[in-house]
């Protein structure tokens, strides 16, 4: 291996909340295939970037993909009942992906379905995009006081996380198996091949691989050869890989767990990424044995899938990382905000938070993640030979990257260590175990926990010692809550409700899940002790509305050690708001023709309207005006109150002619200018993008059907100076 020198390093970055995405229909068998399959572009699962729609809250979701949740119901039966058409299946979560036709909108169908209660939950398939890079300073002279293997890598050397000691105790995560799901990483690399478990898998074609040339071919025919450039689309993955089981032979570098096996699951591929994808790489994770999954991905919303998935592998001993996410503010992110999962913050080469690292009280460790020295993956030689280790001419080897996806597989690799040692531990006392041997100086509060750092760095040293010992922490358990709205009509489930456990104390930790249909919100492996308790009803992002349509309860519960949801008795929690209405009365129909159009004036703002009832509704409103107003007209709708409408907005005048249109002035809602040539009756048409963007609001015939409840929104109609 050529000698390197830190000057060569290309510094590559890349966030922890990665993404992609694409759309069509067939139906792929849920056996893992164990040979050649298919690109993305030919499988079922990709995902039509013009079906991505962007929330009021900033969520990216699937409007014609819908995810069941079936309680065995038929998927077949369910899909026809739709409209749709089966995508694909995940027998051991009892869902099932369906295409939607035209018109439909997943996220309504999905809580039309709920309300009913026709399945236990069903909701549209979130996405994920890759953010930009995170821009980070020079490595530091710390970085060469300390070589493990052949390059410097300052993040495991005494002033950081110290490994040296816990692998002379011999713990080095041998025998553990932990799972990658991010980039299909290149398990040809000289410093991850010894340590590949055998498998690598593809879940947009449900396609596991046992041969290095194979998986390989698959990668160069999804990205391309990789002789023309270090492509993000692999890059990620081979540096998450090689932070946890690098192998310690004495070249290139080693991985904080070095005799740990890895199993890449291929969740980022060219376009973006939906949130099925990561559960079957879960399912299939889990199933091949992994005690460890790493999740250096995430982003805004909540998915009951990622739940369902994250609880499949919680309830099975399985120990849960994810990175914090890169966001630069206090927020949670999915699935970092999720109970039992191991949420890790990144520090820089000072022992000091990133600006970039998301935080809050949901954080539990912290590890270095600002250039990091880790793989990259390797070049293709003209004649197809691939060339091994460092060279100067492009980045090939090795990286110096940033992101909280380093400081997660770091914690990652940090788990493995413990379960090498204790394979019978919980994931709530691998997770405990860390914090509890940190360095709790590093950050806010030297005294223990702060929101930027969680309980401090990780300090391998410290957790050698205390593993020699054998005092381990007391099991996780769990907990279960019952949400009911009382209506004129009875008691009704509160799904769709939010529901928060917050740890009593500065440092208690915190959980947030989302009910299901049944109105039960789970949490698993979480710590023992009492929290209060937090529910509201119902998220008004999904539904649109008004803060005062919601109701909450503030109380508290208490989960006991060695606790499981199969046995827990739920709490019940009775709300009188916040019920689902799934037929609402638009207060101007009938208002579909200019001659029915309901009247308007300077200065108005209407009550919540809807595009709905019908497949194609149109809606108008008329005001009088003079020559020479200037007017403006705002559609509120997605981007500000929230729901499913992509409002289009048209002005016409006496005769119908149009004057001006606008689709998006707003982050999907509607807004035009315009000064009237004369006195007179003016018209403005409210309805959907769905239905009149294809024609600028002439024809509806040339648009799509849209008809949701959630279509909800107000129009203001202003005079201006």
């Amino acid at each position: 291996m050529k000698k390197i020198s830190l000057a060569a390093l290309t510094l590559t970055t890349l966030l922890a909340a990665c993404g992609g995405q694409p759309g069509t229909m067939p139906q792929v068998s849920t056996a893992p295939q164990a040979s050649t399959a298919p690109a993305l572009s030919q499988s079922p699962l990709s995902i039509d970037p013009a079906q991505i729609v962007t929330t009021k809250a900033g969520e990216t979701y699937v409007r014609n993909q819908l995810v069941v949740n079936l309680r065995g119901r038929s998927a077949e039966a369910l899909a026809a009942d739709l409209g749709g058409q089966v995508l694909d299946r995940i027998p051991e979560l009892d869902v099932a992906l369906i295409g939607l036709p035209a018109g439909k909108d997943a996220r309504s169908e999905g809580v039309r379905l709920m309300r009913e209660g026709q399945v236990r939950y069903a909701a549209a398939q979130l996405v994920q995009r890759r953010e930009a890079p995170v821009k980070t300073g020079q490595l530091g002279e710390q970085a060469v006081k300390q070589v493990f293997d052949q390059l410097p890598q300052y993040a495991l050397d005494a002033n950081h996380m110290n490994a040296q000691p816990a692998w002379d105790a011999g713990y080095t995560g041998k025998g553990v198996k932990v799972a990658v799901i991010d980039d299909p990483a290149d398990v040809s690399h000289p410093d991850l091949r010894p340590n590949w478990a055998g498998k690598a898998f593809d879940p947009a074609t449900n396609t596991t691989y046992t041969k290095v040339q194979d998986w390989i071919d698959w990668l160069d025919r999804i990205d391309g050869k990789l002789d023309q450039k270090v492509n993000g689309s692999i890059d990620h993955g081979t540096a998450v890989a090689s932070t946890i089981s690098s192998a310690k032979d004495g070249k290139g570098i080693v991985g904080v767990a070095p005799d740990s096996k890895f199993l890449p699951a291929a969740i980022f591929q060219p376009g973006f990424v939906g949130d099925y994808l990561v559960a079957r790489s879960v399912i299939w994770s889990v199933n091949q044995g992994a005690q460890v999954l790493n999740n250096s991905w995430g982003g805004l919303g909540y998915s009951p899938l990622i739940k369902q998935a994250m609880d499949y592998a919680l309830e099975r001993n399985v120990t849960v990382v994810v990175s914090a996410g890169n966001s630069y503010r206090e927020e949670w992110r999915n699935p970092a905000q999720l109970p039992g999962v191991i949420a890790s913050a990144a520090l820089d080469i000072n022992n000091e938070k990133s600006g970039f690292s998301t935080y809050g009280r949901h954080i539990s460790v912290a590890a270095p993640g600002v250039d990091v020295l880790l793989a990259s993956p390797l070049f293709i030689n003209e004649d197809g030979t691939r060339k091994s280790g460092y060279t100067a001419d492009g980045g090939s080897g090795y990286q110096l990257i940033s992101g909280t996806s380093f400081s997660g597989p770091y914690t990652a690799g940090t788990a493995a260590l413990i379960l090498g040692a204790k394979p019978d531990l919980d994931p709530y006392q691998v997770r405990r175990l860390m914090e509890e041997t940190a360095d709790a100086s590093v950050g806010s509060n030297a005294a223990g926990f702060d929101r930027e750092t969680g309980h401090g760095l990780i300090r391998l040293d410290k957790l050698a010692a205390r593993l020699k010992a054998g005092n381990m922490p007391e099991k996780g358990g769990a907990a279960r809550v019952k949400v009911e709205i009382q209506t004129p009509g009875g008691y009704v489930p509160g799904i769709l409700a939010d529901a928060v456990l917050e740890g009593d104390g500065a440092d208690g930790a915190v959980y947030g899940v989302q009910t299901d249909a049944d109105g039960y919100a789970n949490f698993v492996s979480i710590a023992p002790g009492t929290y209060t308790l937090r529910v509201a009803t119902p998220d008004l992002t999904l539904t649109g509305g008004n803060p005062n349509e919601r109701d909450s309860y503030v109380g508290k519960i208490t989960v006991t050690s060695g606790s499981v949801l199969s046995t827990v008795v739920p709490l019940r929690v009775v709300l009188t708001k916040g019920a689902v209405n799934l037929n609402p009365v638009d207060p101007y129909e009938p208002n579909d023709k200019m001659e029915q159009a309901a009247p308007i004036k300077y200065g108005d703002r209407t009550n919540v309207a809807y595009i709905f009832g019908k497949p194609r509704d149109l809606d108008f409103f008329s005001f009088m005006g003079k020559a020479g107003d200037k007017i403006q007209a705002d559609v509120h709708a997605r981007a500000t109150i929230g729901g499913s409408l992509d409002s289009f907005l048209v002005l016409r005048d006496s005769a119908g002619k149009k004057l001006a249109f606008n689709d998006d002035a707003n982050a999907q809602d509607s807004s035009l200018t315009h000064t009237l040539p004369a006195d007179g009756t003016y018209y403005l048409e409210v309805s959907s993008c769905t239905i009149l963007c294809a024609s600028d609001g002439d024809d509806p015939a040339k648009g799509q059907d849209d008809d949701s409840p959630f279509n909800k929104y107000v129009l203001e109609l202003q005079q201006l100076k």
